[in-house]
């Protein structure tokens, strides 16, 4: 018996081992999405090496990329070492469960026979199979949420609709097994004389098999009333005195006993003898029943075991590329651009996009009802509709997380906040074609479309705070340039050099000069701008901060972000500097000391707590030294002289001493705070508070002057304005 169970356990063991080796495969994403096969079934630690988080992510994303950076985050966040270890016992302690549970099925099958099952099912087997089904049921609920987040994901990919099927399989597995192992296993128990039957009529059959041997109960029955007398001392293993058996009827011996029939008053009422069929199923039925139980079972784990070859050897009932008209689209663009606009098409091959299979369709597509993004017909192909205009909402479908971060950002509300801020558009002093190619080439325009097309003025644009006709904010190509959309491009000052610099925010001369920006352009080519884990570290792959280096990417206390908003104590671009939640324009949702911590977080990569600390004393008390001695006084003369009506207040810049209070804050007062806060010496004190004292002496000079004459001086022409 011991060596046919052993024999068992090894053929099913072996089969399982033969199921589960892996078959030859390419771990790239055009394997995954033509055959469907999980990228976990490869990587195990002692099987094509460990999946990193990245992997696990892709897993989670249906196989597709580009991976949503939340959901990196949320992966990256969960392969910690105890996570990943917790994953590794719960994983085995499922397969081995499995194992001996379907071992458990295939013995009853092979070498016991279910139809030779009498009295109920075994405690052993009960116990095993309830166990094996709970632990499977919690591993299995585990493993699940660990590989699916999102429902719709069980129906996108070979591998989700696969594991739904499973589930389905094993829950209809679990409810025949909880029915075997109660309802029928008492029913089997019942008419085996195992257990007493509630009350009702008996045949004589059935009360034969209560003839208290064994663990079964004892019944006789009188006059045709069936009674139990288990509980009884002088019916003992079914024995009365050794003359008298269980399970027949006395009526005709009670004549002969010493006592009369009122002793079976005190025994509990089981019902009546009945000489017709017995209530309730006949035995047959209910063996029946379990037999044909067990054999859905065995169907049950044969169809699981081909779910789970079908899946690790292949068979894509789901192709990632069958349900996308984007991708079969995109080549008869590709085709016909090449010729055209070659550039544009190169840019696009050697990007991230055209490597993970989005093409031209996945963005410039329009969805229905939605012809705001300047959606006009494809001129070689009038049924195809093409959005000109790609905006925030498109990228958002891949990259939520960056969407949502950056909306909330000073980027993407800067268009709003020039128009507060500057006087330039507030006081309406220049005109529609000096604003579209020079303040709103970087602050954004609001695009209108009419016909299907963008308006010239409004259009081109790239600005970081664009208004999109379906009113989104931002423009993602101000910083990743279409058609490449490069990550590495982003990371470096470069990116940013186009709008920062200038006589009044020259944050790119202002980093060249720093030790970061010379530590840069001596090392930055040789620097990793892409790691491999999608990491970008300080020390390991550069040593020295960019502009998203600090504002950005993550460090620290600091998580990485799309909104440039966060890591700002003080507002520098103010006319008075003010911490960020202050500034009237757009005030922040933050509180400074906590984003203070985080920048401070970015510092210390490579600076000491004393160095990182003295730097911001330095910055805090030049704005106090810009605020007091500076603006202060200077703010307070113009309001003076506009109280004593020595200035107009009907147009900006119509005065001398417009102009000097302007360039005042507006140039000097922020090179000198922006030269503090990126440690540009030169920028802080000869292009900052030098110049920015030579202003403030002129500035109190005029408005001297001013006072003297009595009668304000305006500028009678003003070119390109509407006055």
């Amino acid at each position: 018996m011991y060596r046919t169970r052993f024999r068992c356990i090894v053929s099913t063991a072996l089969f399982m081992t033969l199921l589960c080796v892996p078959g030859a495969g390419n771990a790239t994403y055009e394997y995954a999405t033509n055959t469907g096969k999980s990228c976990t079934f490869c990587h195990h630690d002692n099987n094509g090496g460990p999946l990193n988080d990245v992997g696990y992510a892709f897993a989670r994303n249906d196989y597709r990329y580009p991976i949503p950076e939340r959901l990196l985050d949320k992966q990256r966040a969960e392969q910690t070492e105890i996570r990943k270890t917790l994953t590794l016992i719960i994983g085995f302690l499922h397969i081995v469960t499995a194992f001996i549970l379907i071992g458990a099925i295939f013995y009853i099958h092979i070498f016991v026979r279910p139809a030779r099952i009498t009295g109920g099912i075994p405690r052993q087997e009960r116990m095993l199979g309830l166990t094996c089904l709970m632990i499977l049921t919690v591993t299995g609920i585990y493993l699940t949420m660990n590989r699916i987040s999102r429902p719709e994901q069980f129906f996108t990919s070979t591998f989700g609709l696969i594991l739904f099927v499973k589930i389905v399989l094993f829950a209809i597995m679990l409810a025949i097994g909880l029915v075997a192992v109660t309802v029928i296993h008492r029913r089997m128990k019942r008419e085996s004389g195992l257990l007493p039957v509630p009350h009702g009529d008996l045949t004589h059959a059935t009360l034969e098999r209560f003839d208290g041997t064994g663990e079964k109960s004892a019944y006789v029955a009188f006059e045709g009333d069936v009674f139990d007398v288990t509980g009884s001392g002088h019916w003992k293993n079914g024995r009365h005195f050794g003359r008298h058996a269980a399970g027949a009827d006395l009526s005709g011996a009670m004549k002969d006993a010493p006592h009369g029939p009122e002793v079976l008053e005190r025994m509990r009422s089981i019902g009546k003898l009945s000489t017709a069929a017995g209530a309730g199923p006949p035995i047959s039925t209910v063996r029946k029943i379990f037999i044909v139980m067990t054999y859905v079972n065995l169907v049950i784990i044969i169809l699981i075991l081909l779910c789970i070859g079908m899946w690790r050897w292949g068979l894509p009932i789901i192709s990632a590329r069958a349900d996308r008209p984007d991708l079969s689209r995109g080549p008869s663009c590709v085709a016909c651009h090449r010729q055209t606009k070659p550039a544009l098409v190169s840019d696009w091959e050697n990007s991230i996009h055209s490597k993970v299979g989005v093409g031209c369709h996945k963005c410039h597509r329009v969805e229905p009802g939605n012809d705001s993004l300047a959606s006009r017909p494809h001129r070689r192909n009038s049924e195809i509709p093409v959005a000109v205009v790609v905006s925030p909402r498109t990228c958002a479908g891949c990259h939520p997380k960056e969407f949502e971060e950056y909306g909330r950002s000073k980027h993407a509300n800067t268009l709003e906040i020039v128009w507060k801020i500057d006087k330039w558009l507030v006081h309406d002093m220049n005109n529609d074609i000096e604003r579209s190619t020079g303040c709103f080439a970087c602050h954004g325009s609001a695009v209108e479309v009419r016909d299907g097309r963008p308006v010239p003025g409004t259009w081109p644009n790239v600005g970081v705070g664009r208004r999109n006709p379906d009113g989104t904010l931002g423009c993602c190509t101000s910083c990743h340039t279409r058609h490449r959309f490069s990550i590495v491009e982003a990371r470096k000052p470069e990116a940013c050099d186009q709008c920062h610099l200038g006589p009044d925010h020259p944050q790119i001369e202002i980093y060249n000069e720093s030790k970061h920006g010379t530590i840069y352009h001596a090392e930055g080519s040789g620097w990793t701008w892409r790691p491999d884990n999608h990491e970008w570290t300080a020390g390991r792959d550069y040593r020295a901060p960019t502009c998203s280096a600090c504002h950005m990417s993550g460090a620290g206390r600091a998580a990485r972000t799309h909104d440039v908003t966060e890591r700002l104590s003080w507002e520098t671009q103010a006319p008075l500097t003010m911490r960020p939640a202050e500034f009237a324009p757009f005030p922040a949702q933050t509180d400074w000391r906590i984003e203070r911590e985080k920048m401070k977080s970015i510092c210390l990569q490579c600076h000491s707590i004393t160095w990182t600390s003295d730097h911001f004393a330095n910055l805090d008390s030049a704005v106090t030294n810009y605020n007091e001695r500076y603006y202060g006084p200077a703010r307070r003369v113009m309001d003076e002289l506009y109280e004593a009506g020595l200035l107009s207040r009907k147009a900006y810049f119509d005065e001398e001493l417009e102009w000097e209070f302007y360039e005042l804050w507006h140039h000097e007062g922020r090179r000198a705070r922006m030269g503090t806060a990126m440690m540009a010496p030169d920028y802080a004190w000869w292009h900052g508070f030098y110049e920015l004292k030579h202003r403030y002496v002129t500035f109190m000079e005029k408005a001297e002057a001013l006072r003297r004459r009595g009668a304000p001086k305006t500028y009678p022409q003003f070119p390109g304005t509407k006055r």
